[in-house]
């Protein structure tokens, strides 16, 4: 099938190099990234897949998981603060954890803030 250059060159139908996924030569990593104890979104994603195994596994981060669009709405951005976005659920429902299930939320369904055109 024949596609036009313009649409062979958009990323769509180029796979991603890991070296390309993460922030730019003096770009700070996302908090959600530096909570998960890494400076990449590549590594931070399969930090973020054992914290939520983790964390299917506790009782209160299980709540917490089963509350989070109820607290913060159906969409997570990958620049969300997971440690301020914390502070939306009640003390009985967070623990020392609860920065670190978000963030881990956010990097695996986070996606990027988009400012609108007007």
């Amino acid at each position: 099938m024949w596609l036009p250059r313009f649409v062979k060159s958009l990323p769509l139908f180029h796979s991603r190099d890991t070296r390309e996924v993460g922030p730019s030569p003096g770009e700070a990593p996302l908090k959600a990234v530096r909570v998960l104890g890494v400076e990449r979104l590549v590594e931070a994603r399969v930090r973020a897949e054992h914290a939520l195994d983790g964390a299917r596994r506790c009782s209160c981060c299980r709540g917490l998981l089963e509350h989070v669009y109820d607290r913060l709405g159906s969409t997570l951005f990958l620049d969300d603060d997971p440690e301020l976005l914390a502070r939306a659920f009640d003390d009985d429902e967070r623990d020392a954890f609860t920065a670190r299930v978000l963030a881990a939320c956010i990097v695996l369904s986070g996606r990027e803030r988009v400012a609108v055109a007007v």
